[in-house]
């Protein structure tokens, strides 16, 4: 039985209440049944097996296909196992010189548990995203199932308490990708752009400090407009009132599932990426507006600082302050407030000095190219696995 289906029965026999009250016991029964099933690691023959949520909209999907993509490019054999919809288990025991997880530990968990553990044959790498400074206790727990954590930054690396465990495995980027996206139409003479996914919690990705600093750079100018790109805010009606309540009218409010490419084509026509988060795990929205010569004014703490420094953004000082986190997504720990008066003054400059702009531009696609290329992706992970990818060695040696 897949995943799904047995999600669907789980909620068709029982009733909402029940399946809360229940839910603690069945995750700690999944746990154990994965930890005591999972073979202990040892070198296997086969392609690398990628397994994740490929069809997915969120930063976790896109990792996914990012990684895809690069070890296709690299020429290594491997088989990509979607699990957006559900996991089917595996239909006897399973090789790969390499199993590679982009999946966070909730969702690792009833995953590994339909593959069916026991059958899972050769090493294991999770790759997790975290935003804050230290991952949750459960987490740190599950680590023991991996051989290695992967992290797509030093910040959520540094969240682990196993750094010896831990490898900083950023997002690989092709440039190529981002040269041929072509540019929406500008509707303004200034254009900005800031985006979030409601799921990843709005207090952490901070659109009304965006919003508060651009009205104060440019009040009610018709000739400036922010367009805040959001995802899922239908079930978040609260919080989406809230901010539709303090979008003013040269502002653009669009809460609609797009194809990601229009979302680059959004990007690419715009003169600034604004990311006033509060943390964040990497930041891939604003290194693949780097990739399009769009400049970013960003926060300057958490990952991705991994990218970008002053040289190549419009960095905004922060000072960190207590979790506040209405959809308490996030809680118990510190976060950024950025500085929203050096955020107002780095918008003013950019729409005053338009060659600033094209510089930051410039600099950032050969910050991308430097720092997250296939290549530098394929120099960050283990020796061993490089080996593998290479084509060259003894196939059959694990990577560790």
């Amino acid at each position: 039985m897949s995943l799904s289906a047995v999600r669907a029965a789980w909620r068709g026999l029982m009733p909402e209440q029940a399946r809360r009250w229940a839910a603690p016991a069945v995750t700690e029964a999944l746990r154990t049944y994965v930890r005591l099933g999972l073979p202990a690691a040892a070198a296997a023959q086969g392609p690398i097996r990628l397994v994740g949520v490929f069809d997915s909209p969120h930063g976790i999907g896109a990792s996914a296909r990012l990684a895809r993509r690069a070890l296709e490019a690299l020429g290594a054999e491997v088989e990509a196992i979607d699990v957006t919809h559900g996991a089917a288990r595996l239909p006897g025991p399973t090789p790969a010189s390499a199993w590679i997880f982009h999946l966070n530990p909730p969702e690792l968990t009833p995953v590994l548990a339909h593959l069916g553990p026991a059958r899972i044959l050769g090493p294991r790498y999770g790759y997790w995203a975290w935003e804050l400074p230290r991952a949750p206790d459960r987490w740190q727990a599950d680590a023991g199932r991996m051989d290695e954590v992967w992290a797509p930054s030093r910040f959520t690396a540094a969240a682990f308490a196993s750094p010896a465990r831990t490898r900083v495995v950023p997002h690989p980027l092709f440039l190529e990708d981002y040269t041929a996206v072509r540019p929406a139409e500008r509707p303004a003479g200034f254009q900005a752009v800031t985006l979030f996914d409601f799921n990843s919690s709005m207090a952490r990705k901070n659109p009304f400090g965006a919003i508060t600093a651009f009205q104060a750079a440019f009040g009610d100018d018709p000739d400036c407009e922010l367009v805040i790109k959001t995802h899922g805010g239908a079930r978040h009606p609260q919080a989406m009132a809230e901010l539709a309540a303090r979008t003013p009218a040269n502002m653009r409010l669009v809460d609609e599932a797009w194809p990601y490419g229009r979302v680059l084509e959004m990007i690419s026509g715009a003169d600034v990426l604004i990311s006033l988060h509060r943390a964040e795990g990497f930041g891939l929205p604003m290194a693949e507006a780097m990739a399009l010569g769009v400049p970013v004014v960003a926060t300057a703490w958490s990952g991705n600082l991994d990218f970008m420094d002053e040289t190549c953004a419009m960095m905004v000082p922060a000072s960190l302050t207590p979790v506040d986190d209405p959809q308490r997504i996030y809680a118990g720990q510190d976060w950024a407030e950025p500085d929203l008066a050096q955020a107002v003054a780095a918008l003013r400059r950019l729409r005053a000095e338009p060659a600033l702009g094209r510089d930051l531009g410039d600099a950032g696609r050969r910050r991308v190219d430097e720092r997250l290329s296939p290549q530098a992706w394929l120099a960050s992970l283990p020796k061993k696995l490089r080996v593998v990818i290479a084509g060259g060695g003894d196939k059959s040696s694990a990577a560790r």
